[in-house]
């Protein structure tokens, strides 16, 4: 017995005390893989590309690397139409090489995060076709449903009014089956059938296959969808102008029954304990569930952990990826804050300001703007959601139809969602090195030439080298712990301050404005120090790192700061 006791307690001591903090305080880097880097030169990027450019994590200070999904699939939805999710989809590699990702970031120190679709897979997955056939136990995997009748041609009716989110009704009618069967996404995505227990259970075999694999988490695409009201009630219009039965705008009805229902969050809960159960089996750092559902205030705080109730650990924050050319430094003020203040006890913010799904700042507005919001992501409180490209300034494009791969349009700028999916800018070769393939998945951002990591590596005070200081910044105790107090400067100009008892304070201060702003620093912003020191400056302010201003009343009118310029201080002790 005694030597049985001794051999458990030197098994725990090898594998060291767990790592429960790890991911409040690290950087998530998106990597869109098939745009990220190709390997094997088909002109698709790859998990082999990937893994070529794990050094440019390790230079950044990347810590954390989520992988858009990488399993087999017909691509109706740029990989969110999944029919195998334990396998590795051909163009992007082999489970080998998917081992060799997981020893190689391990080694420098980089965790990785999957993507993981739990509501919906391809109509091409091996379960949906059973289910059509009405195959055992797969009959009920997908939510089916019999027409509400026919019309005077013999057309049956969809179920009910549900639409889904790209273009019309959520149903379809399956010729085999003659019934129904619901999307909330393509046609080609049906959803699953989350109230039928078979389902959780393949996600939880799912889910423990790549916690086996070394992943250090999920996220969780659209949480909001996964349950839907089981009397499939009609939804209302959003008002009496919308004829809630014949209109195809997903926009035009209050989503009642079909979106963030308590089922949902009790779903994230269940696969949350099957991280939580690997953990406590064999892991030596927690394993982390990461929420994507476009909302905000009481619906997005649900998500978080209570205490008596694990949910997930980051629901991303979305506000300010929806920031337009006309927001004021009020409304930053206001959005931040509140999201802020409304926070549960405990709970760790999470900043994104550009993704997959959402247009590149600059590409709407100006190439300047490229500069603000990661500046924003990475030094307010909380975990940075990075996407990748936004270390140069990434811009995107517009591109022609026909060269498009996803055929469903951004909510902003009515193009292809491609455009802020391109090829990574590495250098100013052909293709930008991306590929040695003449033809790539996507075309090139038009400015690849300019913009690339091979130059800005070569220019002393490019985007590329203060994004890096930034992130360099974030280790520091004052961006980790630090208080945080934000300032409307006038109306365009809005900053922050991140101070720390014992340690040094940063101001950030933004123009968002398109006029040249004269800012009285001493007047504009509490306890300022005597001295303020440049740590991190956009090409367009007209400063540079190390450049000393001083907060002596005396000079009324110390910082001109150019339009979407930003500027970052330390004090000088």
């Amino acid at each position: 017995m005694k030597i049985f006791l001794a051999v458990i307690f030197l098994f725990h001591m090898s594998q060291g005390a767990l790592d429960s903090t790890w991911w409040k305080y690290t950087n998530l880097y998106e990597v869109f893989v098939p745009a990220f880097k190709d390997g094997n030169g088909d002109g698709m990027g790859d998990i082999k590309g990937l893994i070529s450019k794990l050094d440019h994590f390790v230079e950044l200070g990347i810590e954390t690397v989520y992988l858009t999904p990488i399993y087999p699939s017909p691509m109706a939805d740029s990989g969110y139409d999944i029919t195998d999710f334990t396998a590795i989809h051909p163009s992007m590699g082999t489970m080998k090489d998917f081992d060799t990702l997981m020893r190689e970031t391990k080694a420098r120190g980089i965790k990785v995060v999957l993507d993981m679709v739990v509501n919906h897979s391809s109509d091409e997955h091996p379960w949906f076709i059973k289910s059509v056939n009405k195959t055992e136990p797969y009959t009920d995997y997908y939510i089916w449903k019999n027409p509400k009748g026919f019309d005077k041609k013999g057309k049956p009716i969809p179920p009910n009014n549900w639409l889904n989110q790209f273009d019309g009704t959520a149903w379809r009618w399956n010729k085999k089956r003659k019934q129904f069967y619901m999307h909330q996404f393509t046609s080609e995505q049906p959803d699953f059938n989350l109230r039928n227990p078979r389902v959780i259970n393949e996600m939880k075999k799912i889910f423990n296959f790549w916690l086996r694999k070394g992943v250090a988490g999920f996220r969780l695409d659209a949480v909001k969808h996964l349950v839907e009201d089981d009397q499939f009630r009609d939804e209302p219009a959003i008002s009496e102008k919308v004829d809630m039965y014949n209109t195809t705008n997903v926009n035009d009805l209050k989503h009642i029954y079909t979106h963030n229902l308590w089922e949902s969050y009790q779903i994230v809960h269940e696969l949350r304990m099957v991280c939580e159960k690997f953990v406590n089996r064999s892991a030596d750092f927690e394993r982390i569930l990461i929420t994507e559902d476009y909302v905000t205030g009481d619906m997005l705080y649900r998500y978080y952990d209570t205490k008596d109730y694990k949910i997930a650990q980051l629901p991303l924050n979305f506000i300010l990826d929806y920031i337009d050319r006309y927001v004021n430094a009020t409304v930053y003020d206001e959005m931040i804050n509140e999201y802020l203040d409304g926070l549960p006890t405990g709970a760790t913010p999470c900043w994104n300001s550009e993704n997959h799904d959402k247009w590149r700042k600059a590409l709407i507005f100006t190439e300047e703007y490229a500069f603000i919001f990661p500046t924003m992501t990475m030094l307010l409180p909380g975990v940075a959601y990075l996407y990748y490209g936004q270390e140069i300034g990434v811009t995107g494009s517009h591109i022609r139809s026909d060269l498009a791969v996803n055929k469903y349009a951004d909510d902003f700028t009515q193009s292809s969602r491609d455009s802020y999916r391109l090829p990574m800018q590495w250098d100013d070769s052909l293709n930008s090195g991306f590929s040695n393939n003449r033809k790539t998945i996507l075309p090139l951002t038009t400015n690849y030439w300019r913009i690339n990591v091979k130059n800005q590596k070569q220019q002393k005070y490019s985007h590329y080298h203060m994004f890096k200081k930034m992130l360099k910044l974030r280790k520091t105790e004052t961006i980790k712990h630090g208080d945080f107090k934000s300032y409307v400067i006038s109306t365009w100009v809005f900053a922050f301050t991140r101070t720390l008892k014992g340690h040094e304070s940063y101001v950030a201060i933004f123009n968002m404005g398109t006029d040249t702003e004269f800012v009285d620093l001493h007047n504009s912003i509490d306890s300022l120090p005597k001295s303020l020191v440049v740590e991190i400056a956009s090409r367009n302010s007209g400063y540079k790192p190390g450049d000393k201003l001083s907060s002596s009343p005396k000079i009324p009118k110390i910082l001109v700061l150019r339009p979407s310029a930003t500027l970052v201080f330390s004090s000088d002790n």
